[in-house]
């Protein structure tokens, strides 16, 4: 090979190892950037009580929700507080019905972020609740955000973590995970889980059922959901399917 074509390639190799590697570290050091915003939010003690992480499951919701009302104060979008025990999922919930995807790539703060911030679907009521509330993040490859979604497609995962939390301004919501499922959402005929959030009658409840369980890649067999029940389900990107989506189900206990 000519010599000066072969400096030219690994001119042209080192640039391009450059460019990816700058992503790289943008991407996560962006993503390390909002994490610790979301991790400041909130205190690691109060009154004496270790809140933080997992130990956020031995606390009550009298003791957090001033420390909630403060930040609705700094931030009149916020509408709860998502967790579950045992993962990096615990972050604060927004919801703006005059522009649905405000929070898609913004963070609390209202900032410009990749991983943006956990956001309610702008139909869903989260203080009646509505009969099914829809929760979208992204699945960030960190594990940041909904990231660890798709750990629940292990038997062993979705067992030692079926339980989920979800304060809102009107009480605790305890939640039971259900299921998990995937699909692609291109298509005229694909199930619209997006368009739900009450049921007319118990006939609209067992289609809406009727196809989660079609499409289920994983389930508990310890509970059916029943019409009457309230659902939430936690929505993010899927890559086996085109424009897919990974949902799971719980069930408020």
């Amino acid at each position: 090979m000519n010599k000066g074509l072969s400096v030219v390639l690994i001119i042209i190799c080192a640039i391009v190892f450059g460019v990816s590697a700058y992503k790289l570290i943008t991407y996560y050091g962006a993503d390390r950037a909002a994490e610790n915003e979301f991790a400041q939010l909130l205190p690691d003690e109060i009154d004496g009580v270790d809140v933080s992480g997992n130990n956020w499951e031995w606390s009550a919701y009298e003791l957090m929700l001033p420390y909630y009302e403060g930040l609705r104060e700094a931030n009149g979008d916020m509408v709860g507080w998502l967790r579950i025990p045992g993962t990096r999922i615990s972050y604060p919930v927004m919801q703006t019905p005059k522009s649905p995807e405000f929070y898609l790539d913004r963070t609390f703060k209202k900032e410009y972020s990749a991983s943006g911030s956990l956001f309610v679907n702008h139909i869903c009521n989260v203080d009646l609740p509505s009969d099914v509330v829809t929760i979208y993040g992204h699945r960030m490859k960190t594990g940041a955000m909904f990231g660890s979604l798709g750990d629940y497609l292990k038997p062993d995962f979705l067992e030692e973590h079926e339980k989920i939390i979800f304060d809102t301004f009107t009480g605790r919501g305890e939640y039971r995970v259900y299921c998990l499922f995937s699909l692609s959402v291109d298509g005229a005929d694909t199930f619209d889980y997006y368009n739900y959030n009450q049921f007319r009658d118990e006939e609209a409840f067992d289609s809406f059922m009727k196809q989660v369980r079609a499409l289920a890649n994983i389930e508990t067999t310890s509970y059916t959901p029943v019409y009457g029940d309230k659902l939430l389900l936690l929505s993010t990107c899927e890559y086996t399917h085109e424009n897919g989506r990974l949902v799971l189900v719980a069930v408020r206990e």
